[in-house]
């Protein structure tokens, strides 16, 4: 979704500020030009001094609504975007992006995204909040991949707390990621949207309560690279 948390930042997006050079966005939109007007949003000048037609690199903006199949060509072309068939077949070296949108987020939902490449495929699902047994189009979405990249903020006991209750706040448990893991067959799983207030001892605990129930689990940290090829 286009929270400000998740869109902040591409403002000041290097490309988006070159004469020369294009871009692709990519992005949640129930409508047509949906994205457009929610960037526009970002950069009006109570927010931000140069608005998006300022920006002087060459942009092209695409909303998605969930179940397209994008593929990417050569850079610089522009990637072409299906609507999702169940016969989809994903060439093994080109690059493929699919998408799912859920309702495991407050409100409007969440899109999730599996990037495919030489055989190998991660899913990104990030701001979602797994109901009791996971939501079957997430597991679904996930079967079989590399790697799970899955939001996993809270510790049952914080989600769970009567004092300050998480419940419906949009974001899972270590345990949730770890269940959709399991049960999807993924081979990895990579817990990440950590809560703030857990300081490296903590996140040092999470890691090895959540390998203790899936072996092949890390907590994601900036700068850390996973080669799937």
């Amino acid at each position: 979704h286009t929270h400000i948390d998740h869109v902040l930042g591409l403002c000041f997006f290097e490309p988006l500020l070159t004469a020369k050079a294009r871009t692709f966005i990519l992005g949640p939109g129930a409508t047509r030009g949906a994205l457009t007007l929610s960037l526009r949003h970002l950069t009006n000048s109570h927010l931000f001094p140069v608005s998006l037609d300022e920006l002087k690199g060459k942009k092209e903006i695409f909303s998605l609504s969930g179940g397209e199949v994008i593929r990417f060509g050569s850079p610089g072309r522009r990637p072409k975007i299906e609507g999702a068939r169940a016969d989809d077949v994903v060439e093994a070296g080109e690059l493929t992006v699919m998408t799912c949108k859920s309702a495991a987020h407050p409100l409007n939902g969440v899109m999730l995204y599996r990037v495919h490449y030489k055989n190998k495929s991660f899913v990104y699902a990030t701001d979602i909040e797994e109901q009791e047994g996971g939501y079957p189009e997430v597991i679904e979405f996930a079967r079989g991949a590399d790697l799970l990249i899955h939001d996993a903020q809270y510790l049952q006991e914080e989600y769970s707390s009567r004092a300050k209750p998480r419940k419906g706040w949009g974001h899972s448990t270590i345990d949730m990621a770890v269940d959709v893991a399991q049960k999807a067959g993924v081979k990895r799983l990579a817990l990440f949207h950590h809560e703030p207030t857990h300081d490296d001892k903590a996140m040092k605990s999470i890691q090895n309560q959540a390998k203790g129930l899936f072996r092949a689990t890390v907590v994601a940290h900036e700068g850390m690279v996973i080669n799937l090829l």
